[in-house]
């Protein structure tokens, strides 16, 4: 596979200390384009945090931003990226948009990642941290899974991971939008196997979006059913040191500590971290206690 890299912005300094730039690199017909910032004489060979976002966001948003705010300036690369939606060169500056045609689908981030993966390690990187956010975290988790041989993922890191059941899938989806998932599930992937998955679903609710459009295809993949869409269930898969964050005033993951009790008895790669006070996207001084904690683990061997 071969990338095009274009450097666009001129050096930026974030508290004093950070290198900032935009990358970009062409990946199945998409410009994909991230946020890298170089702590004060690091280079990519001193590591990465490699950072996807969560639902539907971008690398500018509070998540993100706290760790471009902190882990340059504690002596940490970090490359926070966009993911694409299938938008050549998606700038967004707020969650992605309603008013269009869906053809994006879950598993697309995981491929994503696999592209950025092989650009840092072209680019002389060979200490790479995987993080993620939310569904970035259970897309980074996936990744992760799947990508054990890679010797230059050395951790990964986890803030807040999506939980996921079939069962409270349809009910919250049957609450939200007061219709049957499981016979939209059906008819998605009917048109799927049929060669159809390219086929516009009309006035159909997706995630946050109601009465949008979607396509089969996409719709399929964001309520396959998969158990890999609960990141407790990815887990056990990831050989690599795994730190887990959660908040104690999350109210949109819940339930994670009692979740994941019974895979850190009997993994002892996997970890996990309370951090008092932090809500869903660690903010302030909750996100500062995360990323110290952060630092500290992605320090060790």
């Amino acid at each position: 596979m071969k990338f095009l890299i274009y450097t666009l912005l001129a050096a930026a300094t974030l508290f004093q200390s950070a290198y900032a730039k935009e990358v970009k690199i062409q990946y199945n017909g998409l410009t994909l384009n991230g946020e890298l910032l170089l702590a004060d004489g690091k280079t990519l060979k001193d590591g990465v945090v490699l950072f996807t976002h969560g639902t539907w966001m971008n690398n500018n948003y509070s998540t993100a931003n706290t760790l471009k705010n902190l882990l340059p300036d504690s002596g940490v690369n970090l490359l926070a990226i966009n993911l694409s939606f299938n938008v050549n060169d998606r700038h967004d500056e707020a969650i992605l948009s309603c008013d269009r045609i869906h053809t994006h689908k879950h598993t697309d981030a995981i491929k994503e990642i696999g592209a950025w993966v092989k650009w840092l390690e072209s680019q002389g990187a060979h200490n790479i941290t995987l993080a993620g956010h939310s569904r970035g975290g259970n897309q980074t988790a996936w990744y992760a899974s799947e990508h054990n041989d890679d010797a230059h993922i050395k951790h990964v890191v986890l803030f807040a991971p999506q939980l996921w059941s079939k069962k409270g899938e349809i009910a919250e989806y049957k609450e939200k939008y007061h219709k049957d998932l499981v016979k939209l599930v059906a008819h998605a992937d009917k048109l799927v196997k049929a060669g159809k998955g390219d086929e516009v679903m009309q006035h159909t609710d997706l995630v946050y979006c109601k009465d949008s459009k979607v396509t089969a295809a996409s719709f399929a993949s964001y309520y396959d059913f998969n158990p890999n869409m609960d990141t407790i269930h990815l887990l056990p898969k990831i050989k690599k040191p795994v730190l887990v964050f959660i908040g104690t005033e999350d109210d949109i993951v819940k339930g994670l500590p009692e979740k994941i009790e019974p895979v850190l008895k009997k993994h002892a790669n996997i970890h996990l971290d309370v951090i008092d006070g932090a809500t869903h996207f660690y903010r302030d001084f909750a996100g500062e206690d995360a990323v110290t904690k952060m630092v500290e683990f992605i320090g060790k061997e």
